[in-house]
């Protein structure tokens, strides 16, 4: 395919490559902070430079060359920080400190896996903080000024630049698209071109409604012509994510709020007027004429703990029973439309069946594929507390609201917006989408492997398609230095336990301030490696080679600080630096 002309590729492709290109000079100067000589700091750049892997992650328009870039960033203001740590509190400590933290702000930014660094920086602010604390010379006031300046300086200014990412993102971004759906309804009002500002304002009987959840992927209430396979067989009740015909339900009020507590008249025709808190409707599903119905004889299909929501036909006899009554409860509605009515987008809705006294619930499992398409399973908590929760899995919103008799309004003018609360939903959902990522066990994926895999590329992959039309490319590592570093990495471990042996037999070679100039530089770097490497063993997401590349320029840049010291043993004392 080609890009819209209004899509400026070779812009964002030099763009990308910039951020690789940095990767060599970047190495360079980490190297030199670290105290290793030029021929040896330049040895590790010109690596960077000849790996294939890095060189061609750069050429493609994704986030892993800013990632990769920021992360060495990240790893060089360390690096200079480390070297002003004997100067505490003067002008070069203050700067790198500061800088190091806009670094993690930065490489946090451009992707989730940036917060390895943050984890890496903040190990070794640990290690910092309790040298000093074991250190009887260091006055406690001293003490608490470099909390002070850590807290603010690697926690508040990363944070802050973080945020205002998100900031500029809300504000650039400002056009409605599908994808913003699961955002607070008072942020999709703020949309340009959004569909849902402009709706009629009282639901009322005969309205025609799209009920939303508030648990993030399970869309609307949805109901089709299949059955449950087994339960009470009736006609499925679901959450779909898209919009659909099948999402749109007609409400009827069959009861006023203040006869609640009797049921005469509850099945008698609808009651013209506006639907408010306490009032007793009914849901009939346009397109299959059914109306939804609450079965506490019945557990629900997935989640055993909630019982079976189902339609049942508005001709059967079950359309006669209270189970398919429910009473509408308002929960924290927006200030200007609190009124006691129902109102699109800013009165959030508990349903409760008024017969089996449940609570129709997004339960966030998902149907079976082959019966119950992967749709969402909707259910109802019986529990004694559902009555009263706020939770998103009890909470419903009308999202569409249909009625030729109203003229429509703008909703946007009654709704409030926050930003806080539009960063933290954002994040949810970017945390919930990563975490679906899963790899598929029926199917064999080319592009996935292994992190067991990584350290030796065993699968390299392939970053485009494979016809014999277009130009390919493979995503495959220099051999001597992926296999090189990865054993440079694996054999630390037993070589630093080697050394502490011997330091603390008392039989170290070396002198004391050259071992600790060598151990704290490793660990900075191995230390690197293994926090960009490790987690992903955890992780249940599917992973790819590339997710390897930052933990790669850590293990290039041991690897080039192995060497160093290496030769530098065997060489003159003089030669040392």
């Amino acid at each position: 395919g080609e890009y819209p002309p209004y899509v400026n590729y070779v812009f964002m492709r030099m763009f990308n490559a910039a951020f690789g290109i940095s990767l060599a000079p970047l190495a360079y100067l980490t190297c030199r902070q670290l105290r290793m000589p030029v021929g040896f700091a330049a040895m590790a750049g010109l690596f960077v430079t000849m790996d294939n892997a890095l060189c061609v992650i750069s050429r493609f328009i994704l986030l892993d060359a800013p990632l990769l870039a920021l992360t060495a960033f990240a790893l060089m203001m360390l690096a200079c920080f480390y070297r002003q740590r004997r100067q505490a509190f003067s002008a070069g400590w203050w700067r790198f400190l500061v800088m190091t933290g806009v670094s993690l702000g930065l490489v946090a930014s451009a992707k989730w896996v940036g917060m390895f660094a943050v984890a890496l920086v903040g190990a070794y602010t640990i290690y910092e903080l309790y040298e000093m604390f074991c250190d009887t010379h260091v006055p406690v006031h001293v003490y608490l000024k470099h909390w002070a300046a850590r807290i603010v300086a690697l926690i508040v200014i990363p944070l802050s630049i973080y945020m205002l990412t998100f900031k500029i993102h809300f504000m650039v971004l400002n056009r409605y698209n599908n994808s913003a759906n699961f955002m607070p309804m008072g942020f999709q009002t703020k949309l340009i071109g959004n569909p849902i500002s402009q709706q009629p304002y009282d639901v009322e009987t005969g309205s025609s409604v799209r009920l939303q959840s508030h648990v993030s992927g399970a869309g609307y209430l949805h109901s089709h012509t299949h059955q449950y396979p087994a339960g009470s067989m009736r006609q499925q009740v679901t959450g779909y994510g898209y919009a659909d015909g099948n999402n749109l339900w007609n409400v009827q009020r069959r009861l006023a709020a203040e006869n609640v507590d009797g049921t005469r008249g509850a099945m008698s025709e609808a009651i013209p007027g506006p639907i408010g808190h306490g009032d007793v409707i009914a849901l009939h599903h346009n397109s299959t004429n059914t109306y939804l119905y609450a079965d506490t004889g019945h557990e629900a299909p997935v989640s055993k703990q909630f019982k079976e929501v189902s339609a049942v036909k508005a001709d059967s006899a079950e359309a006669a029973r209270l189970n398919m009554l429910w009473v509408v409860e308002i929960v924290n509605p927006e200030k200007r439309m609190d009124d006691g009515h129902v109102h699109p987008l800013g009165t959030p809705l508990r349903l409760r069946s008024l017969m089996g006294n449940c609570v129709l619930v997004a339960s966030g499992d998902r149907l079976d594929k082959n019966w119950g398409w992967g749709q969402a399973e909707i259910a109802c908590s019986s529990s004694p507390d559902a009555r009263t929760q706020t939770g998103s899995k009890y909470l419903w919103t009308v999202e569409r609201h249909i009625n030729k008799a109203q003229k429509s309004v703008n909703l946007g003018q009654y709704m409030s917006s926050s930003f806080l609360r539009d960063f933290a939903v954002l994040n949810r959902q970017m945390w919930l989408t990563n975490n679906a990522l899963v790899p598929d066990h029926d199917k064999h994926n080319v592009l996935e492997s292994d992190p067991l895999s990584w350290l030796f590329m065993i699968y390299p992959m392939r970053m485009v398609g494979w016809d014999d039309t277009t130009i390919k490319y493979l995503e495959i590592g220099n051999p001597l230095l992926w296999w090189g570093s990865a054993v440079a990495c694996l054999l630390f471990p037993v070589q630093a336990l080697y050394w502490l042996v011997c330091w603390r037999r008392r039989c170290l070679a070396w002198r004391t301030n050259e071992f600790r100039s060598y151990i704290e530089g490793a660990a900075i770097l191995w230390g690197g490696w293994f926090l960009h490497y490790a987690p992903f063993f955890a992780m249940g997401r599917v992973t790819y080679l590339h997710h390897f590349l930052p933990s790669l320029y850590f293990g290039i840049l041991f690897m080039t600080y192995q060497v160093y010291f290496a030769t530098s043993w065997y060489a003159p004392r003089s030669t040392r630096s």
